[in-house]
């Protein structure tokens, strides 16, 4: 009764942003869920109908989304057309913030079998919501980012691996939004390219929504994935504030088997249908700013700039930002002069001007 009800999704060709996504015909993330008052505790709001066969075997599920009351439960049921609820698994690893923002992980034995969510009453009083932004399906033994260091000893990252005090934008640090330290040593690594991606969920609208978003995060891919800090080296909220992620030397782990050298940027919010964010004036200037710094600090070439779908499966960063890649390419790497400032052919470009400046420093020397 309750599913007939309480469903409020859209139905469409599925279009997970993640290439390990439990993919299903007729959902279409974010699955959206309403859920009325009256309901029994231990009653089923809703059930998602069975998933496509996994591509590979998994033994273990992420989910996160936004559960803005706690009275409810998500349960993993794994079947397949003949016996479509075989087993149920509640979450081994919960994790959910004051604001309803959670994540859920499931361990189950090692298949390729069909799986579907089960939304339960765990003492739901009034009427509430509840929103999956993403699934992933993986193998806990191969999740994990690297060998521990076990050496015992608190590891201290080299500040040569941050970003400078003088780069020429503003970054919310790591301390500012109250990081977590990384589980493991960072791996160094010298940029070379750099890549746009979209968080696929929440999309804050002050900047302590986006600090809390950042904290989030964080811990969904510290304590959710298994990795040793978040995945991004910039993330960037509606209003254009840029959050310093992974320090821009460390290795990142935003784009599988193409993370060395490369610097992942994050626009929160999704980019995708149905949900349609914007992207605003603010975000855009601020990619630009990071685009542009890249480019003539590394000698990133036009060439070098990528958006995840270029590199993977997948359709992160979302057909309506994927359309603006154009648009943030000119701007960065064939900005307009200044009104009333012709182009000077003649100017140097970063190369030159880095053996210019180690010329001019030699001749110096006594």
């Amino acid at each position: 009764m309750f599913a007939a009800l309480c469903l409020s999704a859209s139905f469409a060709l599925s279009a997970a942003a993640d290439e390990n996504a439990a993919k299903f015909a007729s959902l279409l993330y974010p699955i959206e869920v309403k859920l009325p008052a009256g309901a029994k505790e231990g009653d089923v709001f809703f059930r998602t109908p069975l998933s496509e066969v996994p591509a590979a075997a998994y033994d273990s599920v992420l989910i996160q989304g936004e559960m803005p009351d706690a009275g409810i439960r998500v349960d993993l049921e794994t079947g397949d057309a003949s016996a479509p609820a075989a087993a149920s698994y509640r979450s081994e690893a919960f994790h959910r913030l004051p604001s309803g923002r959670f994540w859920a992980r499931y361990r189950v034995p090692l298949s390729r079998r069909p799986l579907r969510f089960a939304v339960i009453n765990a003492g739901l009083k009034t009427g509430s919501a509840l929103t999956i932004y993403e699934t992933e399906l993986f193998v806990a033994a191969e999740s994990k980012e690297g060998p521990p260091q076990g050496t015992g000893v608190p590891y201290v990252p080299d500040p040569a691996l941050f970003l400078p005090a003088d780069a020429p934008f503003k970054v919310i640090r790591r301390a500012d939004w109250k990081a977590a330290p990384p589980t493991e040593a960072y791996t160094p690594h010298e940029p070379k390219f750099f890549t746009l991606h979209h968080t696929q969920s929440h999309y804050p609208e002050t900047y302590e929504k986006a600090v809390e978003e950042m904290q989030f995060i964080q811990d969904f891919h510290q304590n959710g994935r298994g990795w040793i800090d978040i995945a991004y080296h910039f993330l960037i909220d509606p209003a254009g504030n840029i959050f310093e992620g992974r320090p821009i030397k460390a290795l990142g782990a935003h784009v599988k088997n193409h993370n060395t050298g490369n610097i992942g940027i994050s626009i929160m919010g999704s980019y995708a249908p149905p949900v349609h964010n914007v992207f605003t004036k603010a975000a855009q200037d601020s990619f630009v700013a990071i685009g542009r710094y890249l480019k003539d600090t590394y000698e990133v070439p036009v060439s070098s700039f990528y958006a995840h779908r270029d590199l993977g499966p997948t359709d992160c960063p979302g057909d309506d930002l994927y359309a603006k890649k154009g648009l943030l390419r000119d701007l960065i790497f064939t900005p307009s002069p200044l009104p009333g400032v012709p182009a000077d052919p003649q100017s140097p470009n970063p190369a030159q001007r880095r053996s210019l400046n180690q010329l001019l420093q030699y001749l110096a020397k006594p």
